[in-house]
């Protein structure tokens, strides 16, 4: 059962709040980010590919391994305008930016509850290790923005099959790989020869995923496809990628009934392993399942009608 709604709220009222949030997020991502000169993985990979350009110094010249995975030259692309600015302040500036839009776009209806994604654990695990996951968010809250998900061709595909494209998302597609092609034919080689050591898990083939098909029942809804694309997903397993998950609750309660989950998980593999790899079966538990459920629930009255139509014995009683 839903919420009720509540009254739609002054833009000045979003603006703070995702001013506040975004400034938040911003000074944590700084405090946890001090030095990124050195670190060659997920943003500050990017960031530091940008500047490696700027210097004519090649991107692709520095060890990998399975913990360290470079990304497309579209990454250095995106973030390039952020990589002008020193330090650290180039993450924490896009950070807080990325964050702040995301509370802005979900505070679109009045509904504050969604604000519950930044006590999220794939939010706390986003910021501690300077993930692209709130930037997506964003993109997929804010359609003009789609175009940044070629940085990461992991997580691109639930977005941009979930989104409604228009013809500038194409364009600043189009553009971000074309630019990122002049400044280095070579790119898409020299990256694809250093990706055969990545070590992610697909939702989908993980023990009990196969119930995740269950949601093509619900396929018209925009929660079902985000969550049947994002089971295909091949995608880490520190959290930090499910954070569009949280997209998917339509009330307060069932952003509970996702939430208190998924903290239990995280902080039973935190408390129990040594490290979060191979946590892939405790994030389809605490994180997919929980949120399959809540998308059976809220296409129930569907659901019920396609079993009668199937002949199958339903026991309609109301909520």
């Amino acid at each position: 059962m839903a919420d009720t709604p509540t009254a739609i709220p002054p833009l000045w009222a979003r603006i703070i709040g995702a001013i506040f949030i975004g400034t938040i997020s911003a000074a944590l991502s700084y405090w946890k980010h001090l030095s990124i000169d050195t670190t060659f993985t997920d943003i500050p990979w990017a960031i530091n590919a940008a500047r490696d350009l700027m210097r004519h110094v090649d991107p692709y010249q520095y060890d990998y391994s399975t913990g360290i995975i470079p990304y497309p030259l579209t990454a250095a692309v995106v973030v390039f305008p952020f990589a002008l600015l020193p330090g650290s302040l180039s993450l924490a500036t896009l950070t807080g930016l990325a964050c702040g839009l995301v509370a802005f776009g979900l505070t679109r209806g009045g509904e504050y509850w969604r604000l519950m994604l930044f006590v999220s654990p794939s939010y706390i695990m986003a910021i501690h290790t300077a993930q692209w996951s709130p930037i997506f968010v964003a993109a997929y809250l804010f359609p003009a923005l789609l175009p940044v998900v070629v940085a990461k061709p992991t997580l691109a595909l639930p977005i941009l099959l979930s989104s409604r494209w228009r013809w500038f998302s194409v364009a600043g597609i189009a553009a971000i790989i074309g630019l990122s092609l002049l400044i280095m034919p070579s790119w898409p080689w020299r990256w694809l020869s250093q990706t055969g050591r990545y070590e992610g898990f697909v939702p989908l083939l993980s023990p009990l995923g196969p119930f995740l098909l269950m949601s093509l029942l619900a396929w018209r809804r925009p929660s079902a496809r985000l969550l049947s694309l994002m089971s295909i997903t091949i995608q880490h397993q520190l959290f930090y990628d499910q954070l569009l998950i949280w997209l998917i609750p339509q009330s307060f309660r069932q952003m509970l009934v996702l939430t208190i989950p998924a903290w239990a998980v995280f902080l039973y593999v935190r408390l129990v392993y040594v490290s979060f790899w191979g946590s892939g079966p405790y994030i389809l538990a605490g994180v997919y399942l929980p949120a399959l459920l809540l998308i059976l629930w809220q296409d129930r009255g569907e659901l019920l009608q396609l079993a009668e139509r199937s002949g199958l014995p339903v026991n309609r009683h109301k909520d």
